[in-house]
C-alpha cells in the first residue's frame, strides 16, 4: 500500500465515523440508560418485596399476640372475673376447660427488628407470649388440682335445688394447694393480657416508623386488664 492510498484510507474513515459518531454516541447512552434503569427497576422490586415480606410477618405476629390475648379475654370474662373478689374463689371456679389459642409467633421471620432502633422488641414479643403460654400451664394445674381435690373427697350433703354441695377432704393440703394454683391462675392471666396487650400496640408503633404507609392491626375500645 502506498503512502497517497493510506492517507485516502484514513482520511474515508475518518469521514465516515465523524458521519456516524452522533449515532454511536446515542447508542452507548442509550444502552447505558436502559441497563441503568433496568438495574434500579430490580433493586426497586427487591425492596418492595422485602418491605412486604416485613410488613405481613410483623402482622401476622399481631395476628398470633390477638389470638392469644382474645383466649385470655374469654377466659376472663368468662370464669375470673365474676369470682374475682369472692374470698373463697377457689372452692366456687368450677371446673372448666379452654382451647388453646393454636397461633405462635414466628421468630424468624421477625429477626429484621434486631436491626431496627428498637431491637429489644422482638425479646418482648418473646416474653409476652411466653406468659400466655404460662396462664394455660396455670389453667391447667388448677384442672389437675380440682380433680385431685374431688378424687380424695367424699360429699357429705347436697342441695338437688340449688345444686349446693358439701364434702369432706380427706386431705386439706389439696384445698390449700387449689387455692394456690387458683390465685396463681389470676396472677398469671393479668399478667399476660398486659403485656400481650402492650406488645400489639408496640408492634404497630414500630411498623409505622418503618413502613408509615402500611396498615397495622389495632386494639380498639377495651378496658385496662388488672384486678
Amino acid at each position: 500500500m502506498t503512502l497517497d492510498t493510506l492517507k485516502i484510507f484514513i482520511g474515508l474513515m475518518t469521514d465516515t465515523f465523524s458521519q456516524n459518531a452522533g449515532a454511536c454516541l446515542a447508542s452507548l447512552f442509550s444502552a447505558f440508560f436502559g441497563a441503568t434503569c433496568a438495574m434500579s427497576f430490580q433493586r426497586w422490586k427487591e425492596k418492595q418485596k422485602r418491605i412486604d415480606e416485613e410488613h405481613g410477618a410483623m402482622v401476622r405476629c399481631q395476628m398470633a399476640l390477638i389470638g392469644q390475648l382474645n383466649t385470655l379475654c374469654n377466659l376472663k370474662e368468662q370464669h375470673l372475673d365474676p369470682l374475682r373478689k369472692d374470698p373463697a374463689r377457689e372452692r366456687k371456679l368450677i371446673n372448666f376447660s379452654m382451647s388453646d389459642a393454636g397461633l405462635r409467633v414466628a421468630y424468624d421471620s421477625l429477626s429484621f427488628l434486631l436491626t431496627t432502633k428498637n431491637p429489644m422488641l422482638l425479646l418482648d414479643i418473646h416474653a409476652a407470649e411466653q406468659s400466655y403460654i404460662s396462664a394455660m400451664e396455670c389453667l391447667t394445674w388448677k384442672t389437675e388440682a380440682y380433680e385431685k381435690m374431688h378424687d380424695n373427697s367424699i360429699l357429705e350433703k347436697s342441695n338437688p335445688e340449688t345444686g349446693a354441695c358439701s364434702v369432706l377432704l380427706k386431705d386439706p393440703r389439696h384445698l390449700m394447694q387449689l387455692k394456690f394454683v387458683t390465685d396463681a391462675l389470676y396472677v398469671a392471666v393479668d399478667n399476660a393480657c398486659a403485656r400481650l396487650e402492650l406488645q400489639i400496640k408496640e408492634l404497630q408503633k414500630a411498623g409505622k416508623l418503618l413502613y408509615p404507609k402500611k396498615k397495622f392491626l389495632e386494639i380498639a375500645g377495651r378496658k385496662p386488664y388488672g384486678p
